[in-house]
């Protein structure tokens, strides 16, 4: 079970940091490079939203993700998980840390808590367009990943977590949001 939850790590980190750099590479229509729009926002910072799997501290995984993300990209992370938390938790907190930390990039990590107690894909969906929203409004770019598959004693939300997958990819979508696929 270690071994799967490693590798889902290891994914989860890959994949976020390749959304970060490729989120600020859009060509300019001149044939170069163009920094993306973030606004007085610090091109340079990252933060990063979510539960224990963004937290780290509660998951036997050594350094969080978002302490080797900053390695990987070159840029400042800021870890803002909470272990335990659940989308309203963080549907709730984004304006106060996108004004605090006024970051370039975001990214959400959301969705396992709210399967494990049972919450409808439209009161999770309604809770990470919330933060995405928020994330535009502040001129951060939003970042939005599928939930890993479960491990341990939690495959009981397996089928809840590929439903909330299916409708983050459809919310990326509908929102303008680059999505990273962890599925």
């Amino acid at each position: 079970q270690m071994a799967k939850f490693y590798r889902f790590f290891s994914l989860v980190l890959v994949s976020l940091a390749l959304a970060v750099v490729g989120a600020g590479c859009g060509d300019d229509g001149g044939g170069g490079n163009s920094k993306p729009d973030v606004g007085n926002n610090d091109i340079n910072k990252i933060l990063c939203v979510g539960d224990s799997i963004t937290d780290g501290e509660c998951v036997p995984a050594g350094a969080p993700y978002p302490a080797r993300l900053g390695g990987l990209t070159g840029k400042s992370v800021i870890n803002a998980g909470a272990c335990g938390e659940k989308s309203g938790g963080g549907a709730g907190r984004i304006g106060g840390l996108l004004s605090r930390h006024q970051p370039g990039y975001v990214c959400i990590l959301y969705g396992a808590n709210d399967a494990l107690f049972g919450l409808s894909t439209e009161e999770v969906i309604r809770n990470l367009r919330s933060i995405i929203q928020a994330c535009k409004n502040n001129k951060s770019l939003p970042i939005i990943a599928t939930l890993t598959p479960t491990y341990d004693g939690h495959g009981f939300a397996a089928g809840t977590l590929r439903e909330y997958s299916a409708a983050i990819r459809s919310l990326a979508k509908e929102e303008g949001a680059r999505l990273v696929d962890l599925e």
